[in-house]
């Protein structure tokens, strides 16, 4: 299963806003100060894809996840998150998924970029015990 993050934006940085209005309003409509969004993971497989999982920089998502050196919530994912996410939900959905096609749910390898969050020694450990979880 190949899991993964995306950030889905309602108004992308970076590129001109569109819209559409009159031409005696035309600049007047301006761009939002900050963007609604959602960040998710899935994972996908030949056989199918998980469902998508809410994490942090969810537009009105209560952030729980603390960093301990500034004492404030984390602007992305961390370690402790991604971790959860990987117990909590990659990890059972790929077992689901490879279940129901018929192949034993012990089976299968995670395979993951080398992002920050993902690649921390309790991941990387959790990643390789997938099966006995």
């Amino acid at each position: 299963m190949i899991p993964d993050s995306s950030i889905f934006r309602m108004h992308s940085k970076g590129k001109p806003a569109s819209s559409w209005c009159t031409q005696a309003t035309r600049g007047t409509v301006g761009r939002p100060k900050h963007s609604l969004g959602v960040h998710c993971y899935m994972g996908m497989t030949y056989y199918g894809v998980t469902t998508l999982k809410l994490v942090t920089n969810t537009h009105k998502l209560a952030q729980k996840y603390i960093n301990p050196k500034t004492k404030r919530a984390f602007t992305g994912v961390g370690s402790k998150e991604y971790n959860d996410v990987l117990q909590q939900h990659l990890i059972p959905e790929g077992k689901r998924l490879f279940h129901q096609a018929g192949m034993r749910a012990d089976k299968w390898k995670l395979q993951k970029d080398n992002g920050l969050a993902h690649t921390t020694k309790e991941n990387m450990q959790r990643i390789s015990d997938k099966s006995s979880h």
